[in-house]
Parts: C-alpha cells; structure tokens; sequence
C-alpha cells in the first residue's frame, strides 16, 4: 500500500531521499534550491511535502499547498527504477479522494513528447488544461517567467477563478510581485 509520510523538516526521514529525487525530476528554473525548500518546510504551514512510501521503501514524492479555495500540486515524482507502475496515479488518486477543493497543477506547454504525455496523465485522471495563458515565475532570485499551462480537476472553477489562482500562486508559492501597470487616463 502506498502511504504518504509528512516531512516537516530536512532532518525528517526520508527528507534527502526526497530531495535527491526532487533535484533529479526537475530542472533547476521549475524548484527550489535545499534553502528555499527548507525555508517553505520552516515558516510555510501552507506548505506539505510527502514522501511516497511502499513496504517500508521510498518510492517517490508528492508536495502540495492548501489554500482557503483550492490545493495546489506543486511536485509529483516517482522513483526512476519504478515508473510506469502507476504510483504516480495511485498517489494522486489517494489525494483526490481526500480532498473537497478543486485540485490545480502546472505542466510545461505541450513542446515535446515528454510535456504532452504528462499532459494527457493528467487528463486520465480528470484533469482539463486551462485556457489562459499562464507563466511560471522564477523560483528564487532573478529569472525569466517560463510559459506553463494550468490543469485541473475542475475546470470551471479554474476558468472563472483564473486570475485568483495566479495572484496566490505569485504571492505564495513563488514569493513574486506582479508589477503594476501604469495607464495613461483615458482623454
């Protein structure tokens, strides 16, 4: 059975098992570096990072934020060696069962073979690409907003809270400041 394992600091067990898979998973633009992620684990309550753990043995990782009107699934991953066994939708499965909030993810636009099949895993799973255009800001220090697409298991919600869901993503999640427009007063 897989179970999830609440890790709350880096010297929780399981804690560099998940950062190792954490640093292998994503390239260093879509995570944190070890001090940004054991400052969420320190200060973030809104912030839960799980190891996945069968029989004893970690088997991968599944952080989330929890917010008043939606969670976010900030990373999912499986163990390299153990892919293609469906942990990855058993995992989100258990999460989707336990939770009442609509459920939002961020995947890379669909520009080749790898960000289009984890687009349609999501899609197995109920997920709907939304249709704004959405950008990931940097996780730490200076950087470029990288184009992503928002999914997620209901769409409505994400369609007509769109602009909801990016502001808390920007302030909480990325600790980024969306500079203010200055418009010229109409004539």
């Amino acid at each position: 059975m897989l179970n999830f394992h609440r890790i709350t600091c880096v010297n929780c067990p399981h804690f560099s098992d998940l950062y190792n898979l954490y640093t292998q998973a994503f390239p260093p633009e879509e995570r944190r570096t070890w001090g940004g992620l054991e400052y969420e684990l320190t200060y973030e309550k809104r912030f839960c990072a799980h190891a996945l753990v069968q029989n004893d043995k970690f088997v991968g990782l599944f952080n989330y934020w929890t917010f008043n009107r939606f969670y976010y699934v900030e990373h999912i991953a499986i163990t390299q060696s153990i892919r293609g066994q469906k942990l990855g939708t058993d995992a989100m499965e258990i999460f989707k069962s336990q939770t009442q909030l609509p459920i939002i993810i961020e995947v890379e636009s669909p520009t080749n073979i790898d960000a289009i099949g984890r687009i349609r895993f999501y899609e197995k799973m109920g997920f709907s690409v939304v249709s704004h255009k959405y950008a990931q800001p940097p996780y730490e220090g200076e950087g470029f907003l990288i184009p992503m697409q928002l999914m997620s298991n209901d769409r409505h919600f994400a369609e007509t809270h769109f602009e909801l869901i990016k502001e808390t993503l920007y302030q909480n999640v990325y600790h980024y400041e969306v500079e203010k427009e200055v418009r010229a007063p109409n004539p």
